[in-house]
């Protein structure tokens, strides 16, 4: 069977190729054309070379420039973000004339960091890290209008949970926002159980007393023994459900200061955190059930 051969095409050519037989005809041009065709070839090499430099150009920027445009246009509808990205844009135009190495990697590497930092951003997350300054975010989303419920689950490692200065401040915050009517607060406490023993109707101090001392407020209060939940260990964590807004997660060191608190306002993660919130019920026991128990 013949072997089909394939309509030739200029395209298919190698550049080196090319490259030969145009010199070849332009030599010959060269020593056998009249100054009138040398200029016109002339002319028709340069219109050739700028249009191939217009199309190689377009076809590069087209493959880029439609997605940027689109951003672009789209940031340009929120004045907040859209002045931002304008300084930002400017600093970094400023940062390409930079040239000395060392500085260019450590920017390179500082500006890698902010980068997953907005990507952070961009999924309605923000995290505090090794810091106390979310309690300011949290004391604003409590009092933030529309709220009327706030879940929180305390998972209580130490006995000074919410003792030092920044906690006993948000333990005042719940209970001055829930007296005034602003918010109901429930809480579910994940206790230990070195500081819950089995023998002990209650947590030792000073976890009893700040425990009672919320329920004296009217805060809705249930307890779990950390070991009753050696079979669901995925609700071992420390939270709280600002209403249908957002979630926040809390990690914090043996002395109870935060390593990491996580603020998540997409709503996947809070229907997923309500879910915990309820499967923790299983296992919890009500403070009132406790009380009535020592009575």
């Amino acid at each position: 069977m013949r072997r089909q051969q394939g309509r030739w095409n200029f395209w298919n050519l190698r550049p080196l190729h090319v490259v030969a037989a145009l010199s070849g005809f332009t030599c010959a041009i060269w020593l056998f054309a009249t100054p009138w065709y040398l200029v016109g070839y002339a002319c028709l090499l340069l219109s050739a070379l700028v249009g191939l430099t217009l199309k190689i150009g377009l076809t590069v920027e087209s493959e880029q420039k439609p997605e940027l445009l689109q951003v672009l246009f789209d940031v340009a509808h929120d004045r907040d973000i859209s002045q931002l990205h304008a300084a930002i844009a400017k600093s970094l135009l400023e940062l390409t004339q930079q040239t000395d190495p060392i500085f260019r990697q450590l920017a390179i590497s500082r500006l890698q960091s902010v980068s997953k930092d907005c990507n952070l951003l961009g999924e309605g997350v923000i995290e505090f890290v090794s810091t106390e300054s979310w309690r300011v975010v949290y004391e604003e989303l409590l009092r933030s209008p529309g709220l009327h419920l706030y879940r929180s689950v305390a998972y209580i490692e130490t006995a000074h949970y919410w003792q030092d200065g920044p906690g006993q401040q948000s333990t005042q915050l719940n209970l001055e926002l829930h007296d005034a009517g602003v918010i109901t607060i429930e809480r579910t406490a994940i206790v230990a159980d070195h500081l819950w023993p089995e023998s002990e109707l209650f947590p030792i101090e000073p976890l009893h007393t700040w425990l009672d001392q919320q329920h004296r407020h009217g805060i809705w209060l249930r307890l779990v023994r950390e070991s009753s939940l050696e079979n669901d260990t995925d609700l071992l964590s420390d939270f709280g459900i600002y209403g249908s807004r957002g979630v926040g997660f809390q990690t914090a060191d043996p002395a109870g200061r935060t390593i990491r608190f996580r603020l998540d306002f997409n709503f996947e993660r809070v229907q997923e955190a309500e879910l915990k919130w309820n499967r923790l019920g299983v296992y919890a026991t009500a403070y009132t059930d406790l009380l009535d128990k020592q009575h």
